[in-house]
């Protein structure tokens, strides 16, 4: 059985989803407000850190529900760019309020089989988007579910502060970035017949590098009130094993945005985007 390349949805509503709560919008907000913006291509970025097995580890131990641990938040300056850029930003999102509300995904967890990223790496952007890397692309269907890898999704979950969303809804935007539109995660059917035949993925070759329109966006004046907000690109390779067949070696690439996790110390994901293979 070959490799189903994650999620293609066509529809207009998945499209207009994804656009929306792309994190990576900032950049072509800043683009109409400035006149000016690089390219988000990884083909231009030097090297940040790559791994070729970012470590995890395997807990059992749920998110504590009484945590008193809360994302850091700082307040920029209100200077011309960030009063426009934000005002873009949150008129834009108003068309996204809707479709987040209608989105379910399972409780944040984590399991023997989707284990917490390593505390230490979670304090490093860089090391940190290595392993939350690893840890969503070394699957083996059979013995996973999709549930459970979304919940774990859900418990790396940073909330996009980007939209001025609810607490409720930014923390969805992460999950909504897996399952809409090109992504990683296999339809719930698709999943069922890559578990049927056994197949498992393996990520190698991981290099993280800083997307050259995010550093621009950060050369504007514009600030985040995330101060752990960061935009990557990754690439590396997916090693594609079904028991029977030769084993498929694909190139994959995407953009990974990074923030103060909403569960946890340290680093989360915001958003997936351009989920793309060759």
């Amino acid at each position: 059985m070959m490799y189903l390349r994650g999620v293609r949805r066509s529809t207009l509503l998945a499209a207009s989803l994804v656009a929306l709560i792309d994190a990576a919008l900032l950049v072509v907000v800043l683009h109409s407000f400035l006149g000016a913006g690089p390219s988000t291509s990884a083909l231009g970025s030097s090297p940040v850190a790559s791994s070729n097995a970012a470590k995890s580890s395997t807990t059992t131990s749920p998110p504590s529900a009484n945590s008193s641990y809360r994302p850091l938040r700082v307040q920029p300056p209100q200077t011309a760019v960030e009063r426009a850029v934000n005002q873009r930003m949150t008129e834009t999102s108003q068309q996204a309020l809707s479709m987040l509300a209608t989105q379910s995904f399972p409780s944040p967890a984590v399991s023997s089989t989707f284990g917490a990223v390593d505390a230490e790496d979670s304090q490093s952007a860089t090391l940190y988007g290595l392993a939350f890397t690893q840890e969503l692309l070394d699957i083996d269907f059979a013995t996973s579910t999709r549930n459970g890898l979304l919940a774990w999704t859900n418990y790396n979950n940073s909330p996009d502060t980007l939209m001025g969303l609810s607490t409720s809804l930014s923390a969805k935007v992460l999950c909504v970035s897996l399952t809409t539109g090109p992504s990683p995660v296999p339809t719930a059917t698709a999943w069922n017949l890559l578990a049927e035949s056994r197949t498992t993925w393996r990520a190698s070759g991981l290099v993280v590098s800083m997307n050259p329109a995010w550093t621009a966006a950060m050369n504007s004046g514009w600030t985040s009130v995330d101060p752990l907000m960061v935009i990557y690109d990754v690439s590396g390779l997916l090693t594609v094993t079904t028991p029977g067949h030769p084993s498929v070696v694909e190139s994959i690439a995407f953009g990974l945005t990074l923030g103060g996790a909403s569960l946890h110390p340290g680093y989360g994901a915001v958003a997936l985007n351009y989920w793309t293979v060759n």
